[in-house]
């Protein structure tokens, strides 16, 4: 009785306290609705004119600097047609809300490679890529690393005849673009993409100290120029939320007049007269079909897969695929091939010892935490602004299978995700990941145990794949997917480099900091029969030679397929002012499909650069007008 009548005296004062705690989370959940109404000033377009001076067919992360610096100075009429919808979801702009974000369809084309014979896990299966299929396009959805790559990735891109595009000429498009954290003359301030650090987590400590442990030099300022060394990461955001393309450019930029934004309209084709671009067709809700003109230019930012899919849709393309499919052929030049992407191979290292509060990492305790929320919506602060990617190591191989630095471009990034930080107890979001992923027992038993163990995902990445794909039509129908062919690990050199990508992160958890936090590899709790290579030692070289052949992935960073080169160069879609090369006029191609080989890190950071430079090239075309 006397418990009882203590419960009973307690009752009302526990009533208060949860009425208190309901409050402030509504509180807080109503301010975070309010602010990203807030960020979302400016209003997609119903309606539309027949006619505008530039007509600009997605709004990703080149499309959306597209839409503001067009526009900027009132002269020209700009539309801007995205076959998503709104950037408006509250979990697009929360960084630890990522995987979530990125495994949703409404957000993301649900894209899939053709098997890969070279990878024995993908020989009769396909792989999942992933692109943003939203305003702000995979800057909306991806893992928010800024990296602008190195210098010698630009200037051999010039030495290939790209003139214009070395890094002393680009160097000056990612500083006007940037409004980065770090001092130095060297990097951009006041520019409208904020770079910021990423929350610090006592794991992203351990892991630069153990890899520092092993020869390798810290380097703070690792967009500089020279990204070879170990360190914390920097990411797109702003105010500790996401800070895409769209907000950073395309929502200032929509209370214009002479700018009008169209989503849900997926463009089937480039309209021609003779070999003049004058305008495109696009479909919408409901299947109904409208047809737009360009008076100057139509300009294709629809990232690496999108932008040669419709491109060969339209009648530019290789002379044998496009007579395959009964198109009737505009221009016959080298689009699709020349694809390329990062590839990469997990392996996730827990902690006996972590000495670390697993519950700083963990999506979803945090999402229904009151504290955490408050930090979030209110303050712009706590464990929901974590971001992927919280360090990140660069470096070169030797001949003999040596990681080394150099001055020159990196073959390896080592991407650490402290975590791992998806704790469903349903696997919804594990679920979809894993179907986007397709990484595997190691990955997924690492998640379905975020709740028991402490540790890190490590990812090893091929920087510059010697493999070489491409991607065709499935068929004329602009609504059937296209072939994506990235020939991963084809060639041998790729897989050598993997596999001194993966023996470092073994060697990182040899080090002195990791032996002390008692470090082990997942797959050594496995039973035998779960493990990639049973019976074989997890820390032998016959182990990492079976991860590479079984484990590697695409990275979700497609480039290449429209490839920039100099004029009468024969594998070459565009010239180095980004124009249709085979005698097409009034059409270029502006995103990362113009790369001639991939950047030396994630991609986002080059896509917006792009969008920089193809912006003042249009504008050069049009000056004094």
């Amino acid at each position: 009785m006397e418990n009882l009548q203590q419960l009973v005296d307690k009752f009302p004062s526990t009533l208060k306290e949860y009425k208190t705690t309901v409050a402030c989370g509504s509180i807080a959940l109503l301010s975070g609705y309010l602010l990203y109404k807030y960020q979302s000033r400016g209003r997609v377009s119903e309606k539309w004119n027949k006619r505008y001076d530039f007509i600009v067919v997605g709004a990703g992360s080149a499309g959306c600097v597209l839409a503001n610096r067009l526009s900027e100075n009132g002269k020209f009429s700009v539309l801007v047609l995205e076959a998503g919808g709104e950037d408006d979801d509250p979990k697009i702009h929360m960084p630890m809300g990522v995987l979530d974000a990125c495994t949703d369809t409404k957000f993301v084309w649900q894209d899939k490679t053709v098997p890969q014979p070279a990878s024995e896990a993908y020989i009769d299966s396909a792989i999942q890529s992933q692109h943003g299929k939203v305003l702000g396009g995979s800057s909306s959805v991806n893992w928010m690393a800024y990296v602008r790559g190195h210098r010698e990735d630009y200037n051999n891109w010039e030495s290939l005849g790209c003139t214009g595009w070395g890094w002393s000429n680009v160097e000056n498009y990612f500083r006007k673009m940037e409004d980065y954290f770090l001092p130095g003359e060297e990097l951009g301030h006041g520019g409208p993409l904020t770079v910021s650090a990423n929350r610090n987590l006592r794991t992203t400590d351990y892991l630069i100290k153990a890899i520092k442990e092993l020869g390798v030099r810290e380097n703070k300022s690792y967009n500089s120029g020279d990204n070879q060394g170990v360190t914390k990461g920097h990411v797109t955001a702003k105010n500790g939320r996401r800070w895409s393309a769209a907000q950073a450019y395309l929502r200032p930029a929509m209370k214009r007049s002479n700018l009008h934004v169209v989503t849900d309209a997926h463009v089937t084709k480039i309209l021609f007269d003779g070999k003049r671009a004058v305008g495109v067709r696009f479909v919408r809700e409901g299947g109904f079909t409208y047809e737009v003109l360009a008076e100057k230019e139509v300009i294709i930012s629809s990232g690496a897969i999108n932008s040669p899919h419709l491109l060969l849709l339209s009648g530019i393309g290789p002379k044998e695929e496009l007579q395959k499919h009964g198109i009737p052929i505009v221009a016959e030049l080298p689009v699709g091939l020349n694809y390329q992407d990062h590839s990469t191979a997990f392996r996730n290292v827990f902690f006996e010892n972590p000495q670390v509060p697993k519950e700083e990492h963990l999506y979803k305790a945090n999402l229904s935490s009151t504290k955490s929320l408050i930090e979030y919506f209110i303050n712009g602060k706590g464990p929901l602004t974590t971001a992927a990617g919280q360090a990140m190591c660069f470096f070169d191989v030797d001949k003999e299978g040596n990681y080394i630095l150099t001055n020159k471009m990196p073959e390896i990034q080592i991407f650490m995700t402290g975590g791992p930080f998806i704790d469903d107890p349903n696997d919804e979001v594990l679920s979809r990941f894993n179907e986007f992923a397709n990484f595997g027992p190691l990955l997924l038993e690492t998640m379905k145990n975020a709740d028991k163990r402490q540790g890190v995902m490590l990812a090893a990445v091929l920087l510059h794949p010697r493999s070489r794909g491409s991607l065709t039509l499935a068929s004329a129908d602009p609504f059937q997917r296209p072939l994506i062919d990235p020939q991963i690990l084809s060639d041998p050199e790729d897989q050598r480099i993997m596999k001194i990508g993966l023996k470092f992160i073994s060697d990182v958890l040899k080090s002195p900091t990791m032996t002390s936090l008692g470090s082990y590899f997942i797959e050594t709790k496995f039973p035998t029969k779960d493990r990639i290579a049973p019976d074989v030692d997890p820390e032998s070289e016959e182990y990492l030679e079976k991860l590479v052949s079984t484990a590697c992935t695409v990275c979700w960073h497609p480039a290449g397929s429209c490839k920039m080169g100099a004029e009468g160069d024969t594998s070459a879609v565009v010239d180095p002012q980004l124009r249709v090369q085979g005698g097409i006029q009034g059409l270029r191609v502006v995103d990362n499909s113009i790369m001639p080989h991939l950047t030396s890190g994630n991609t986002n950071a080059p896509a917006i650069m792009i969008g920089e430079k193809g912006s003042d090239l249009i504008l050069q075309s049009y000056r004094g007008i």
